[in-house]
């Protein structure tokens, strides 16, 4: 009886410690998420207020070894009956804010 009490007791402590680790990583999913779209949040805001609202368009994520999210992103230019022409940036943040540098092919 005391080893089926003790089976239970231990089954029960599995289950209950399962529950708070799966809540545990939720959680710390969501405020990874959180962060992620602040700082996204500050970037769009700085592309609107540069390039215009909307203009232009983020092609990729760029994680530095230093661990900064660097953007690069794409600012499509139409002319008359032509094809559209990309400039290419790369838009990055500081302690100052966010700045941006023209890539150069």
């Amino acid at each position: 009886m005391f080893n089926l009490f003790i089976f239970v007791l231990i089954a029960i402590t599995l289950v209950l410690l399962s529950i708070f680790v799966d809540g545990l990583m939720r959680l710390h999913k969501e405020e990874k998420e959180a962060e992620k779209n602040n700082v996204r949040d500050g970037m769009e805001g700085y592309l609107d207020q540069t390039f215009g609202f909307g203009f232009v368009k983020i092609f990729k994520t760029i994680h530095d070894a230093d661990g900064n999210v660097r953007y690069l992103v794409y600012l499509p230019q139409n002319e008359w009956f032509k094809a559209p022409q990309y400039k290419w940036y790369e838009v990055y943040a500081t302690k100052s804010g966010f700045q941006h540098n023209e890539i150069i092919r």
